[in-house]
């Protein structure tokens, strides 16, 4: 059995999934703060209901971000203990990936929105096989949209929790001239948790795991209270080219 565990934004959950990638217990919520008070004890209710120990686990996977600093610490710092503390494999997945995942497409381009805080958004770009096509960048939503590509030769659908909630300006900016536009597909944070935790037992049953102290967030801009960073550096936790393979 798998432990799922995200704490990517405002919305966070942890689920149970099976040897199928089946979800078999879950507890969501939405913390206007931080998830520090909810996510140890749903964990831990989480397992008592299916009367497992952290012992018991196969593996935990865990949600790298980006997203707010003090969210992501809380959550990869739960996984990194829980798997140390029952001597478990970790598996960190870039949250940008696991938003794509279900709406690849072999015709086109999924651009995944995560909200980034300043009126900002997180986006990464992938093809039909979940690899990355251009760096990941943050700004505004309308400076993403306004560089944009033309459109490829098949589908361009814009997906995340970030672009969800701008679905109408996503709309009006990629009009094209026959009137089509790229959508944005519908975003509830259970379809995030679920595809973590199928894709953690994926990566898992093909004997992949993490080092446990390589594990860190994925902040992709550092917060602004440390130092600034050179040009052209990359906050711990960057992903690899393509995210989806073990």
């Amino acid at each position: 059995m798998l432990l799922a565990i995200d704490t990517s934004s405002r919305f966070g959950g942890v689920a149970l999934a099976d040897a199928d990638g089946t979800v078999i217990d879950a507890r969501l919520w939405r913390s206007g703060m931080n998830h520090t008070a909810l996510l140890l004890p749903a964990v831990a209710d989480a397992l008592r209901g299916q009367g497992q120990a952290v012992t018991d686990l196969d593996g935990i996977a865990v949600a790298l971000g980006p997203g707010p600093f003090s969210a992501l610490r809380v959550g990869v710092s739960a996984a990194k203990g829980l798997a140390m503390a029952g001597a478990v494999p970790i598996i960190g997945i870039d949250t940008l990936a696991l938003e794509a995942m279900p709406h690849l497409t072999p015709d086109g381009i999924v651009c995944a929105w995560l909200d980034a805080g300043r009126s900002e958004v997180a986006a990464a770009w992938f093809d039909g096989d979940g690899a990355r096509v251009r760096d990941d960048a943050i700004a505004a939503p309308s400076a993403l949209l306004e560089r944009e590509p033309e459109r490829p030769a098949g589908a361009l659908l814009y997906c995340g929790e970030g672009a969800n909630a701008r679905r109408d300006d996503i709309r009006d900016y990629r009009r094209d001239a026959d009137g089509r536009t790229a959508p944005a597909v519908p975003w509830n944070s259970a379809i995030r948790l679920w595809t973590l935790a199928a894709e953690g037992i994926r990566r898992r049953q093909a004997g992949a795991a993490d080092d446990l102290a390589a594990v860190q967030p994925y902040y992709l801009r550092m917060p602004t209270i440390t130092a600034a960073r050179p040009p052209g550096r990359v906050a711990p936790g960057r992903p690899s080219a393509a995210p989806a393979s073990a």
